[in-house]
């Protein structure tokens, strides 16, 4: 099996991490919009208990899928894309890989810095290292707003190449990403 992806296909352990991370980011964004709208604490905090979870489930994952990222050959893109759009499409990758290991770790911080405890499910909590520190969580705060706005940016540009890709060029850059063996 190949374990590491190569300039011809991924690997199905990136493919696998791909859909499980997207799944995680579904999940998360699900609960907390489940959080918004729970008729009581209890149920709200149950909810932020399994999406701290989801959150952690991204870090680890995300911890890898960027050392794959940056270690790997990446596959030729399907067809006869444009130069200019496969460096945008590259360096999008990298740098929504690498928002996956450092918004949780920003979620983290501002938690830890405004004095709140990260509950997972189970009564487990993770660490508080950072000292309570309202300047610091202001400063946290700030750049988690930062990243997220980008990441979002490169997640719309990573769904409309995606669409793109399917609908409009109707290559098999989808089927490749669900595991399909594909011409270049």
């Amino acid at each position: 099996m190949q374990l590491l992806d190569n300039g011809l296909r991924f690997s199905p352990i990136t493919i696998v991490l791909h859909w499980l991370v997207a799944l995680a980011l579904l999940a998360i964004l699900a609960l907390q919009g489940a959080i918004a709208y729970a008729p009581d604490e209890g149920v709200r905090l149950a909810f932020a208990q399994w999406q701290n979870l989801a959150g952690l489930l991204l870090f680890g994952v995300s911890i890898y899928r960027f050392w794959a990222r940056i270690s790997a050959y990446h596959p030729l893109p399907v067809g006869t894309p444009n130069p200019i759009e496969v460096i945008i499409s590259r360096s999008v990758a990298v740098a929504l890989a690498l928002a996956m290991v450092l918004l949780p770790v920003a979620v983290w911080a501002s938690r830890a810095t405004a004095g709140e405890v990260t509950a997972l499910p189970g009564g487990l909590t993770l660490p508080t290292l950072l000292p309570i520190n309202p300047s610091l969580n202001h400063v946290v705060d700030v750049l988690f707003n930062i990243g997220a706005t980008a990441f979002l940016a490169g997640l719309a540009l990573h769904v409309f190449g995606a669409v793109k890709n399917h609908f409009l060029l109707k290559n098999n850059t989808l089927m490749r990403m669900l595991g399909k063996h594909v011409e270049l």
